[in-house]
């Protein structure tokens, strides 16, 4: 008798069904918008959870749940998303249904509301500011070189610019086929993430490309232009290793490009999955990890040797999504999180194995004079950020919006205290 259970397990484990793969957030939204049509309200939560599975930090997917709660009368869980968000720091449009009015009227909604209220309040205030006339550059791209150097990359124009260290303008150190989306400062050399689309002026008619491309910090000369010929690549960050290998992240197609030293292709290092809109990188050397913000999906650390990717932990509970530029400094991630309302500076505390986020510290939030703050860089302790990338004010071609208001370009200082 034992041996024919034993035999019958077996059987039942051989034949046993694989588990349907979990569905894409494309398909969860497609079940979504035809459970809303139907007014089938659990299958609305289900899909809409599914949704976040796929995407975790979509703040979109996220109100959408909070009102998929309340339609399947569901208070209590409306309420408590609610609470969560405006926990983390965040607030969320919780306007335009009439759902969204029951839950205004549920006791216990007034404390929320209160504390998004309060989550809207500027925070922290720049120590220092540096500014510039320039306002039409739509600038993304920001490094510190040689003797305290600045340069600054526009996307609207491709120009590079350049100031010294007190300088109170900026020249033109050269002028790239494309937007410039990020720098970097390595020895003599500028290293750039360069696309000639999206708000490029010069894209009309041209083929979409993408490139690494390093210049002459002193003339300005192109010594290197690397390209990636392909309409769904969209370099959107570049980190520089000691040895000259450089990785890029792909925003259109999310993946990330490796650039061996002194080689003249990059070649696709890592796809996985679980990315969705890959954002800023920061390299740990030391450590031989390279960390990857993610829009949608949050932060990940990547081991250089192996390939291993894996998802920072969120012991925090802490919005990780939204983030745009990312940097690594003594044990510590610092993102400019512009995905999120309000946008904001974070700090990041890593646990001893950088596998975990164990404290989000908003540095600056919402302070005078922003306009999408993007990227930045860290420098004698602090941390220095475009302020006023302009980016609500740009059509996708470029232009200006009609009545938009251009903003100087203003570099704003936060200060760090990293042990």
């Amino acid at each position: 008798m034992t041996k024919l259970m034993t035999a019958a397990a077996l059987a039942a484990t051989l034949f046993i069904a694989p588990a349907a793969a979990a569905p894409s957030y494309g398909e969860s939204m497609t079940a979504a918008g035809k459970a809303f049509q139907s007014e089938d309200w659990p299958a609305l939560n289900d899909a809409l959870d599914a949704a976040q599975e796929a995407r975790p930090y979509s703040l979109y997917a996220y109100r959408n749940r909070i009102l998929a709660r309340m339609l399947d009368g569901r208070n209590d869980d409306a309420l408590a998303l609610a609470e969560k968000a405006a926990a983390r720091g965040l607030v969320l449009d919780l306007a335009g249904h009439p759902a969204f009015e029951d839950l205004a009227a549920l006791p216990g909604f007034a404390a929320v509301a209160g504390r998004m209220e309060s989550n809207a309040a500027p925070v922290g205030a720049p120590q220092a500011v540096r500014a510039f006339e320039d306002s039409e550059l739509l600038p993304e791209a920001i490094a510190f070189g040689r003797k305290g150097a600045l340069y600054i990359g526009g996307v609207r124009n491709g120009a590079i610019l350049s100031a010294a260290k007190k300088a109170s303008s900026l020249s033109t150190l050269a002028t790239a086929p494309g937007g410039v989306f990020d720098l970097e400062a390595r020895d003599r050399t500028i290293w750039a993430a360069v696309n000639n689309q999206l708000a490029y002026e010069g894209a009309s008619g041209e083929t979409p490309f993408a490139a690494i491309m390093v210049f002459d910090a002193k003339s300005g000369d192109t010594l290197r232009d690397i390209r990636i010929v392909e309409e769904n690549a969209l370099l959107g960050d570049l980190e520089v290793a000691k040895d000259g290998a450089a990785y890029a992240s792909d925003s259109i197609t999310p993946r990330l490009f490796r650039l061996a030293p002194s080689g003249d292709v990059p070649e696709v290092f890592i796809e996985d999955p679980r990315f969705v809109n890959l954002q800023g990188l920061a390299l740990d050397e030391a450590n031989n990890r390279l960390f990857v913000a993610d829009y949608l999906a949050g932060i990940f650390v990547v081991d250089l040797a192996s390939g291993e990717v894996r998802a920072l932990r969120n012991d925090a509970d802490a919005h990780l999504g939204g983030v745009d530029g990312l940097y690594y400094e003594k044990g510590a991630l610092i993102g400019v999180q512009n995905g999120t309302t309000p946008q904001r500076i974070v700090q990041l505390s890593l646990d001893e194995n950088a596998a975990a986020v164990t404290q989000l510290v908003v540095l600056h939030q919402g302070i005078e004079g922003w306009s999408e703050p993007t990227h930045g860089a860290l420098r004698d302790g602090a941390f220095h950020y475009i302020a006023t990338s302009n980016w609500p004010a740009y059509n996708d071609d470029g232009s200006v919006k009609d009545g938009a208001r251009l903003e100087p370009l203003r570099i704003m200082t936060a200060p760090l205290d990293l042990r």
